[in-house]
């Protein structure tokens, strides 16, 4: 299997948590050490921040993606 960068599911890449009505989840506030009745925007706890997280894909989807057909 192969590792490939996506964009992370969580912040959609915007590399700040904002899935609570435009506050961070209760998970990455606690994952940066905020309580549970802060209203702070902080970093992505899944991708860390960076927007892109690392994912294994199958080599028939990696072929699939590049136009090949996958061997038979």
């Amino acid at each position: 299997m192969a590792k490939q960068l996506q964009e992370c599911d969580h912040c959609k890449g915007k590399k700040q948590c904002t899935r609570s009505g435009g506050r961070s989840c209760d998970v990455c506030r606690r994952a940066a050490g905020r309580g549970p009745r802060d209203w702070a925007t902080v970093r992505c706890s899944f991708c860390g921040g960076m927007g892109k997280v690392w994912v294994e894909v199958e080599e028939e989807e990696e072929k699939a993606e590049a136009g090949e057909a996958p061997e038979s």
